[in-house]
């Protein structure tokens, strides 16, 4: 059975409502500012403003007093500091052990930080990698062992004089995705 599409876009049976256009309303109409009401409001303000700094004192009650000497009694002493002459009468004695640096401090003081970047069984691997973290600003260089027979190729970054140079330099090795741990070394 062939479909009329020419009216599909219409509701037949519902009958459309009207709108009332919305009541505009003139520059002349619309006020911006008022100036009495504005006058009401600062007038308000000033008087609360007032009130509020003078009012304790307005509204204050004067007491009398009577002995008008005892005030004078109660005149504030006069200061004095023996604080200067006890200084300059004596000697101060200082214990600088609280403040000397363990010795564990003092041999970190010279220790240098290196890390294992990775290691390799061929030597040109070893030094493509030594090469890619030197392009990366890394100091790094190859050593060579000997382990159970067969000989391994050491990529080293490194030394670090501080240990924060040397977080950072392994913070930079994680981010291009190598395992690399730290060696015991020491100068």
């Amino acid at each position: 059975m062939p479909k009329d599409y020419a009216g599909r876009g219409r509701a037949p049976t519902k009958a459309k409502r009207k709108r009332k256009p919305a009541k505009r309303v003139s520059p002349k109409q619309r006020v911006i500012f008022h100036g009495p009401s504005f006058a009401v409001g600062a007038l308000v303000g000033a008087a609360i403003v007032i009130l509020t700094a003078y009012g304790p004192e307005l509204f204050e009650v004067p007491q009398v007093t009577q002995n008008t000497t005892a005030t004078d009694e109660r005149a504030a002493p006069a200061l004095e500091f023996d604080f200067p002459d006890l200084l300059k009468n004596s000697q101060v004695v200082a214990d600088p052990e609280p403040y000397a640096v363990p010795e564990e401090l003092q041999n970190t003081a010279n220790r240098s930080y290196r890390i294992q970047a990775a290691s390799f069984r061929n030597h040109t691997d070893a030094e493509q990698l030594r090469a890619r973290l030197l392009l990366e600003n890394l100091p790094a260089q190859t050593s060579s062992s000997d382990v159970s027979g067969q000989v391994w190729h050491r990529v080293v970054v490194g030394p670090f004089p501080r240990r924060v140079e040397a977080e950072r330099a392994m913070t930079r090795l994680r981010e291009q995705g190598l395992t690399a741990m730290w060696m015991n070394n020491r100068n």
